[in-house]
């Protein structure tokens, strides 16, 4: 006989999308039941943000190590095993704090994969367990693309955190944020890595400036950019990958990554049952409360296709949970800030140059160069460039950024412009120095002139 539950929320995913919605609702005396069929964190936890971060703070340790040499102090070389096993400990530590917080607020998670039976219930692990709820939210997250298969020596981006040593050699697909992430932690390891991308430039979300003098440093570093790069066919032959590409040339590198893009994990959970509608690329539609075509079901986090952000996903998690609970809340992208943790980090929100000069929107442009700071010239780490974008009011448009810490400095931009702080207002704080954090407030004096 199967078990059954009756609950007035089911959460399908565990990411921080259905954590949020989960620990939300419970916490405001709901039941509720979080259902994962992997492991609790979901992707950004054990396959992306997490491990990825991890590796690049060791990255960033390194290069700490190789400035210190310069100043006389001893040199170290990596350990790929330490590092795999403190990532390690660095997941099952927040895994763990994660199984507490669910404990104290009263959800009940069940282990397994689930499927709408209708669009009141679904069933567990094939019917072995059979949950009846009166709201659901769906939180499964995405995939990465599968361009080749299971050929040896290729890695995705999520198999590529289980890879037992350094590649001497390393061909990466896709030079998106996970792409150029990768390219910055591989060769600061001391891989010869090969960044490759079909369009014309790397981070095409990117403002041109800032990915322009991101692409200059990923080059100084000893990677190779290949960019308009596309591939014929890929084998692999003796331990070496080989890409063909459609000009007739070869890439050969001892491992390939590839990061070209996601897509929803949906196959599998009726969502036809459930009256639930996707685009033709699969992700859940979805509208400013996070509900989905029927009524009482929502869609968070990636699988809505939205913003693929974990961070992203918790607030709209934290949005379906409050209108569940019979709240008035709505999603606001607007001040949603991008972050990439290159070498040096990128850090903006709002609209890019380009797509302001598109809009037909007036604007100034202020900037301040990384390496006109006291900070950067003592720390040796003098690229960067930081623009205030300003409208005719004086309204903070947009900030972008290529700097140290970019990825903590962006939120002091996004506050301000929260707030509807003023360009001149911004410039007329007086930040500490010496600090990377002062060319916000010189770029915006910039701006104005």
């Amino acid at each position: 006989m199967s078990k059954k539950y009756k609950v007035d929320l089911a959460v399908i995913g565990a990411g921080p999308g259905g954590t949020a919605t989960a620990l939300t609702a419970a916490g405001k005396g709901m039941r509720t039941l979080l259902v994962e069929s992997g492991a609790i964190g979901g992707t950004c936890l054990n396959r992306g943000c997490v491990p990825s971060k991890t590796w690049l703070a060791a990255g960033h340790l390194l290069k700490n190590v190789r400035w210190a040499e310069k100043l006389g102090m001893i040199r170290s070389t990596p350990d790929f095993a330490k590092l795999q096993a403190h990532m390690a400990s660095v997941v099952g530590t927040v895994q763990k704090g994660l199984l507490g917080v669910f404990r104290n607020k009263g959800v009940e998670l069940l282990a397994g994969a689930a499927s709408f039976t209708s669009p009141t219930t679904v069933e567990v692990n094939g019917g072995e367990t059979s949950v009846e709820f009166s709201r659901a939210v769906i939180a499964v997250g995405t995939r990465p693309m599968d361009l080749f298969g299971t050929l040896p020596g290729f890695y995705d981006s999520d198999s590529i955190f289980g890879a037992e040593k350094f590649p001497s050699s390393l061909a990466i697909i896709g030079a998106g944020a996970i792409g150029v992430e990768m390219a910055t932690f591989f060769s600061g390891m001391g891989s010869a890595v090969t960044l490759m991308e079909a369009l014309d430039d790397i981070l095409p979300a990117a403002d041109a400036e800032i990915r322009t003098l991101v692409k200059r440093e990923l080059k100084k570093s000893g990677v190779t950019v290949m960019t308009k790069a596309r591939i014929a066919a890929a084998q692999s032959r003796d331990g070496v990958c080989i890409l063909e590409m459609e000009d007739g040339s070869a890439v050969q590198t001892q491992a390939v990554l590839t990061a070209a893009g996601r897509r929803p994990c949906v196959e599998h959970l009726g969502l036809d049952k459930a009256g639930v509608r996707t685009d033709v690329r699969g992700f859940i539609g979805v509208d400013g409360t996070m509900g989905t075509s029927r009524e009482g079901i929502y869609a968070v986090g990636d699988v809505a296709g939205k913003a693929l952000l974990a961070y992203t996903a918790h607030h709209e998690g934290v949005t379906a949970a409050r209108n569940i609970l019979g709240e008035l809340a709505h999603m606001d992208y607007r001040f949603v800030p991008s972050i990439i943790f290159s070498d040096p980090e990128i850090g903006s929100v709002g609209p890019t140059e380009e797509q302001l000069k598109q809009a037909g929107k007036r604007y100034r442009a202020g900037r301040y160069h990384v390496r006109a700071l006291a900070r950067a010239q003592a720390g040796g780490e003098i690229a960067g460039l930081v623009k205030v974008m300003v409208g005719d009011d004086n309204a903070i448009l947009a900030v972008h950024m290529a700097s140290p810490l970019a990825t903590e400095l962006i939120h002091t931009a996004v506050i301000a412009m929260a707030a509807g702080m003023k360009a001149d207002m911004l410039a007329d704080i007086p930040f500490g120095h010496p600090t990377f954090a002062e060319a916000i407030s010189l770029a915006a004096a910039d701006a104005l002139g």
